[in-house]
């Protein structure tokens, strides 16, 4: 996968992006957490409950009140334009790469600059500051991680007698209700939304994500009994803060733990075929294609040509880690059944 170094595009010649920033905050003392395997310092008042870091900072994470590099970089063509589109016709992200770093730029909310060992924001509105947690522990993390070489996948994951049974992300698929539903059975919960795979020796491991999930309000109903009191995630959506752990919703797996399967989840309605739950394996060709299609940063990375690493990673890890198409009822009267036909095939 090209490293920082592979960049095309420079900025103003003889200037050192980086040594723009100065530190003037003692980032020695900010609080260290545990997020996708990393040890992450940052002076940032996250709403969402993080693990605590015990090692040293792998990456720093602030906001910032000016832009670190100098101006000019905006007009460079972006090596990434979303296909989704403002009201005013721009795409809602962009991505450029320069000499020094990354820029994300999430269009009339922020800018993140990404190094290996540091991200800055650049809040461009005050008034969206609740976005930068969002983008931050989302797709800023993610395309991260992705630079180190570590592919990111969007999916929940559940920790079961010492191994990962993950959830591919798919349009209603339910891969947190599923995940939710293990957890009421005492399983803990790897991660909710993103999971970082990374080989080592002959194991492929899904690093933990943080002890929090989302959930709509019949989600949350149903395993909480109640939403009402849950903090809502963006305001223009109804989907609810799950904290996990600590006499909350379940308990949450702190370690990275070796992969045992992949499930492709099809949720369907009664009507079709009526409550069969059915469980079947994927081909080791479709299954590649199928982790491709569910990489978190996928049109990012496409966009970038880096799809040709990463596809042999998993290649590899679908040689010994089953993917499976789990076909089950929609209604959360069927989630116990479906949990058991898991546990079973597992």
């Amino acid at each position: 996968m090209p490293g920082e170094h592979e960049k095309k595009q420079k900025v103003q010649p003889g200037v050192q992006p980086g040594n723009l920033w100065q530190d003037t905050a003692q980032s020695s003392d900010w609080p260290l957490y545990s997020i996708f395997g990393i040890t992450l310092t940052s002076d940032f008042p996250f709403v969402n409950r993080l693990a605590k870091g015990t090692t040293s900072p792998d990456l720093s994470f602030t906001c910032i009140d000016h832009p670190p590099i100098p101006p000019g970089w905006q007009r460079t063509a972006p090596s990434y334009a979303s296909p989704y589109r403002t009201d005013a016709g721009e795409s809602v992200v962009y991505l450029h790469r320069l000499e020094d770093c990354d820029v994300l730029r999430f269009t009339n909310a922020a800018d993140f600059y990404l190094w290996s060992d540091r991200i800055l924001c650049h809040l461009l509105y005050p008034a969206f500051d609740y976005l930068v947690e969002i983008y931050l522990l989302g797709a800023v993390l993610s395309f991260w991680l992705e630079r180190q070489g570590i592919p990111a996948l969007h999916a929940s994951a559940i920790s079961i007698d010492g191994c990962a049974a993950v959830f591919l992300s798919r349009n209603k698929g339910g891969k947190s209700a599923l995940a939710a539903v293990l957890m009421q059975a005492g399983y803990p919960l790897l991660t909710d939304d993103i999971l970082p795979v990374e080989q080592c020796e002959q194991t492929f491991l899904g690093r933990p994500g943080y002890p929090n999930m989302r959930m709509w309000p019949e989600q949350a109903q149903y395993f909480l009994g109640f939403y009402e009191d849950l903090e809502i995630v963006h305001p223009a959506l109804s989907k609810r803060r799950v904290p996990v752990g600590s006499d909350d919703f379940g308990t949450f797996c702190s370690r990275p733990q070796p992969l045992t399967c992949l499930y492709l989840p099809e949720r369907r309605t009664t009507g079709d075929r009526g409550t069969e739950i059915k469980i079947t394996p994927i081909p080791h060709a479709a299954s590649v294609i199928e982790l491709v299609r569910h990489s978190f940063s996928g049109h990012i990375l496409e966009a970038l040509n880096w799809q040709g690493r990463r596809l042999d990673f998993f290649a590899q890890l679908v040689q010994q880690i089953p993917m499976h198409r789990l076909t089950y009822p929609s209604g959360f009267d069927h989630l116990p059944r479906v949990r058991e036909a898991i546990l079973e095939d597992l």
